[in-house]
């Protein structure tokens, strides 16, 4: 006997909009989960809530040490006590956030829409990882403890054979002892570029790898090796010096890098949004701009402005754009800041060097089609998104060392 379950046309469902409350929290923790592998950097600071209603201010406070008890103690008299001395760092978090826009056509031709909701919000965690380490590491980069590799005195000063060795991590540790940095899970870290990871462990038998030393469920995401008492996390988004940011305007920052969409010939269609402020400073450039892009460098010959999708690069090479070159691939700063060649940052630390916000507060956000009342009269347009405030502070500069050198990868064409 049938059930007469077809009947109940009523029947909610998870992709209905009045139940949509009930899976935003689950795909809050799937977007939470997805950042955990990618956030490599924001694993070594000190982490702070960011909650609502406490004010849009956060601070660390650091105690100074005490100075010695030199004098003996008198028999039967209490001696001074000492003042405490606290020093306090602020940060005021910033908001961010990203979405991407589905069709109704986009709803109607697939399949099954949960596949697609998870995977879309799979690469919004992606997304959102990608942005924080790029916000801590910039903040990382501007540090002021700073180590040139082969004893030089400036980045400008570096050559080809100012790679990473053994012996400028024998320095930093030293510099980080002489300055009583605190070791974290009895050692410090470091994290370093795939390039300048090569260059290490080919030049050292006593390289370890991470099952030598640690049990394999206590390894930092991305760790590799150790050293020195150093145990190094690899990432292939760690610190490089490229040359000058695109398109930098009184209003805008520009842009460290910029990320490919599709290419045609001597166009390359880009996902940033270009402004004419930002085409007019990047084709006013003398000499001309250059970027480099799967290994390849190319000089700019202009610059189209235009929103996401529609900007586009024209390089001025007599040949195409490489047929390697394909949509994803990221576009740096071609110049260099070596003979052409990108400087390397090793950052090298302890514990509670830095501070950095706990993205735990990070928000899903679904807007199902019909949800845009008349300014989407039709029903034709959803999207899908994160926001999360973000925050990273150097805390104390003596206990971190950035060490910059160049790779054997690129070496440098000029300059030594």
């Amino acid at each position: 006997m049938a059930l007469g379950f077809e009947q109940n046309y009523n029947m909610n469902k998870t992709t209905s909009a009045g139940v949509q409350p009930l899976y935003t929290p689950v795909l809050n923790r799937h977007v939470l989960e997805t950042m955990k592998e990618d956030l490599i950097y924001s694993q070594f600071g000190q982490r702070a809530k960011i909650e609502k209603g406490k004010g849009k201010v956060v601070a660390w406070d650091k105690m100074l040490p005490l100075p010695k008890a030199t004098t003996p103690l008198t028999e039967g008299v209490t001696p001074k006590g000492v003042a405490l001395n606290v020093t306090r760092v602020l940060g005021y978090p910033q908001q961010y956030g990203q979405y991407v826009a589905t069709t109704d056509e986009f709803d109607f031709f697939t399949p099954d829409p949960t596949p697609e909701v998870l995977r879309i919000n799979e690469l919004l965690g992606n997304n959102a990882a990608e942005t924080f380490e790029y916000l801590t590491k910039k903040v990382l980069a501007a540090g002021t403890n700073v180590q040139y590799a082969g004893g030089k005195a400036a980045r400008a000063a570096l050559t080809s054979t100012d790679i990473f060795t053994t012996e400028e991590i024998a320095k930093a540790v030293r510099t980080l002892k002489g300055n009583r940095a605190k070791k974290k899970n009895g050692g410090f870290v470091g994290v370093i570029h795939p390039d300048v990871a090569y260059d290490l462990m080919t030049q050292d038998d006593n390289w370890k790898r991470p099952h030598e030393y640690q049990d394999t469920k206590k390894l930092y995401k991305g760790e590799i090796g150790e050293w020195a008492g150093v145990r190094f996390v690899e990432s292939p988004d760690a610190i490089m010096f490229r040359g000058d940011a695109f398109g930098v305007t009184d209003d805008r920052a520009g842009y460290d890098e910029l990320t490919v969409i599709s290419v045609s010939g001597k166009k390359i269609y880009i996902e940033e949004e270009i402004t004419s402020a930002q085409a007019t400073a990047i084709n006013g450039a003398s000499p001309a701009r250059k970027i480099a892009v799967k290994g390849h460098v190319y000089t700019i010959s202009s610059v189209t402005a235009g929103d996401s999708g529609y900007a586009y690069i024209t390089i001025s090479d007599a040949n195409d754009v490489d047929s390697d070159v394909v949509g994803g691939d990221i576009i740096y700063p071609g110049e260099g800041t070596v003979g052409g060649a990108p400087v390397y940052a090793t950052i090298i630390m302890g514990a509670d060097a830095f501070g950095v916000s706990d993205p735990k507060d990070i928000e899903t956000i679904i807007k199902q089609l019909g949800s845009g009342g008349t300014a989407d009269p039709l029903n034709q347009r959803a999207t899908q998104g994160w926001k999360c405030h973000h925050l990273a502070k150097r805390l104390t500069e003596e206990w971190m060392v950035r060490v910059e050198s160049v790779s054997t990868r690129y070496a440098p064409t000029s300059g030594e």
